[in-house]
């Protein structure tokens, strides 16, 4: 028998070889690929740093004074306590007790409170009543207490305040800047509109106050000392007139501005302080039911004394809120002036103009004012 001989086996292995070195090959260049694309990720940043019930515990105790005062809680109404301890919590925590005048409701105070405990990292866990003149509230950071606020409704106490009458003079005297009487007429609170007949187009600036629910006084043009260099303008009341042509000039007037409940003088430092047209005015006003407010643009001024003589409603102004180079920051501050004063006579008011700086100052002050109790009326509420 013939023994067939046996074919080499080497190309199998070099075969073989090759694919192994085919696919290593794919395999490599697919991980560079992939790793191109999608570089490895950067380790992750840390997380910035919370603060720990202990020093949001230390803010509040700091910053709460502040917040109540926006209120009109004043530091005698509020008593603090540190490291105080009850039963009911795992450790000490700071105590802080605010008696609540009753014209306060205390979801206000509450509301202020979360806001501020947020404010500061923290929150309000628990807020629970007792009857409906005590609140506790538990506030702190991640379940830890921290602070523990008493707010207790004191029915014997009201804050600190009064009501306001903000007067604008002058406002629409110059139709281009309606778009200014516009923003002013849009403000929430009550203001008292000055308005002069005879610049500008009055009606137009009565129809924007009616429609905005603000008051309307006219302004009447009055003579002041220095004439002619100070010019009231058309239409004024001289003191050298004689009584006829001082009523019809006033009646013109309130025709112009036909929504007026009263009359202010503009500028009259003259004027006023003569009696017998100061007469001639106010029973003019006395027969129409409508009252004086008197600018006060002169110490010798007799407008109260003879409105007090004829049983005409007048009032005067306390206080001059913007001079014509105010910036805002002056006016915010005679805002809280008037607010002063308003807090120890139970009311105040004051007088400002139609100017941009103004209308920032109110929009400013008026709402802090209001959330510290004071109520802006219009003038009419506050003359006697």
């Amino acid at each position: 028998m013939v023994r067939r001989r046996r074919e080499p086996q080497w190309h199998l292995v070099l075969t073989a070889l090759l694919l192994v070195a085919a696919v290593a090959t794919i395999l490599v260049l697919n991980w560079q690929t992939r790793n191109a694309a999608h570089p490895p990720a950067l380790p992750p940043l840390p997380s910035p740093a919370r603060a720990d019930a202990g020093t949001f515990g230390d803010r509040l105790y700091t910053r709460i004074d502040t917040t109540l005062a926006e209120l009109g809680i004043w530091p005698a109404l509020i008593a603090k306590q540190r490291e105080y301890i009850s039963d009911e919590l795992a450790g000490p925590v700071d105590s802080i007790a605010v008696r609540v005048p009753a014209d306060l409701p205390l979801a206000v105070v509450n509301l202020a409170l979360t806001r501020l405990a947020r404010r500061l990292g923290g929150a309000v866990f628990r807020a629970t009543e007792d009857g409906s003149r005590t609140v506790a509230l538990l506030c702190g950071i991640d379940s830890v207490t921290s602070t523990v606020f008493w707010l207790h409704r004191d029915r014997r106490l009201k804050r600190r305040a009064g009501s306001i009458a903000i007067v604008l003079d002058d406002l629409g005297a110059v139709p281009s800047n309606r778009p200014l009487a516009q923003r002013f007429c849009a403000l929430p609170q009550p203001l008292t509109l000055a308005v002069l007949p005879n610049e500008g187009n009055p009606r137009d600036i009565v129809e924007l106050a009616r429609q905005t629910g603000h008051e309307v006084l006219l302004h009447l043009p009055m003579e002041p000392h220095g004439y002619p260099a100070s010019d009231p303008g058309e239409g004024a009341i001289f003191a050298d007139q004689d009584g006829e042509t001082i009523r019809r000039l006033l009646i013109d007037g309130l025709r112009k501005v036909s929504s007026a409940v009263g009359v202010k003088n503009h500028m009259g430092s003259r004027v006023t302080a003569d009696s017998r047209v100061m007469k001639e005015i106010l029973s003019t006003l006395k027969e129409r039911h409508l009252f004086f407010l008197d600018g006060r643009n002169t110490p010798e001024t007799l407008g109260l004394v003879v409105a007090s003589d004829l049983q005409v409603p007048a009032a005067g102004r306390d206080l001059l809120i913007d001079g014509e180079e105010a910036t805002t920051e002056q006016i915010k501050e005679k805002l809280w002036e008037l607010a002063a004063l308003a807090t120890r006579r139970g009311y105040a008011i004051g007088v400002g103009h139609g100017r941009e700086n103004t209308l920032l100052a109110l929009k400013d002050a008026l709402p802090r004012l209001e959330s510290r109790g004071y109520r802006f009326v219009p003038v009419s509420e506050l003359v006697r």
